[in-house]
């Protein structure tokens, strides 16, 4: 119903006159009079009685007042409440349960800070793939980011974004070492229940690799490999940098593992404009599967 009929019926329950109410909301007189029929017809009451020239409040009219007041101001209320609302920046909320992703968002990010510059983004690092997909269920992030699988029936899936993963040593620990079989030397690997610790045994079965130390992150790993304590799998892009200056040698050309990083989301998921942006800005990253573009 208009909230417009409320106000016109209180001016004119105040003037008791549709002639000044007219001239004070710049309507014509039959122009209230219909109004005033029209919140007649909708309750089934008579809100005015007329006698001569003289107009005067029914009961019923009496009692919407007070109603009517409480309509208006309780819709003010919520223009006022909802404009604040919708002068506030936008936010997009994105779980991420891979380091691999933070070489590749910040260029993303980059082109939708330079789209959408009042817009806030908000990257939660989560410990692995089942709190991005919980996040998901829970409506507590917009997007995800994992390189694991999806097990939800309510999430979607979709890939952007294949990574090789690599075996690779330190300069010091080659010329120290005769690289002739991996199974021979010490594997910094991954700790049980990470995705790159699965991806190998389901290859190797892990029965003949010695492993004296193990991390669940990659960036130690890495760490721990520069330092000369043993040769690893990494991914490609954490490593590009130290492979182009020296400090790791790649000891087999060919991807151990291709790993993908997927983009997940609600199915019922109503995207907004920035989040069609933030997908849009992914597509046109060097490297990402361009099908992505699909979303949109």
């Amino acid at each position: 119903m208009d909230i417009g009929l409320f106000k016109t019926f209180l001016l004119v329950a105040e003037l008791l006159n549709i002639t000044r109410a007219s001239e004070q909301l710049s309507f014509s007189q039959p122009a209230i009079t219909a109004q005033i029929c029209s919140l007649e017809d909708a309750f089934r009451v008579k809100l005015f009685e007329r006698t001569g020239k003289r107009l005067t409040l029914t009961d019923a009219g009496k009692k919407m007042i007070d109603y009517a007041q409480r309509i208006v101001s309780l819709y003010e209320e919520t223009q006022n409440v909802m404009a604040t609302f919708s002068h506030a920046s936008e936010t997009i909320r994105l779980g991420v349960s891979t380091q691999m992703i933070n070489y590749f968002l910040p260029f993303v990010l980059k082109e939708l800070q330079g789209q959408m510059p009042s817009l806030n983004i908000s990257v939660e690092i989560c410990m692995n793939t089942q709190d991005v997909l919980k996040g998901i269920l829970e409506c507590r992030y917009d997007f995800g980011f994992i390189h694991g699988e999806n097990t939800f029936k309510q999430i979607r899936q979709h890939g952007i974004w294949t990574e090789d993963v690599l075996w690779v040593a330190s300069q010091e620990f080659i010329k120290n070492n005769e690289v002739k079989d991996n199974n021979d030397l010490p594997v910094i690997n991954y700790t049980v229940g990470s995705v790159l610790r699965g991806k190998l045994d389901e290859l190797t079965g892990n029965e003949d690799l010695q492993s004296p130390i193990e991390y669940s992150d990659s960036e130690a790993i890495k760490r721990a490999v520069i330092a000369g304590l043993g040769i690893s799998y990494l991914p490609t892009t954490l490593i590009k940098d130290e492979i182009a200056i020296g400090k790791l040698i790649v000891l087999e050309r060919e991807p151990l593992i291709q790993l993908q990083i997927s983009l997940v989301y609600h199915h019922d998921k109503t995207f907004t404009l920035p989040m069609y942006a933030l997908l849009l800005a992914l597509a046109n990253q060097p490297g990402a599967d361009k099908t992505i573009k699909e979303l949109l």
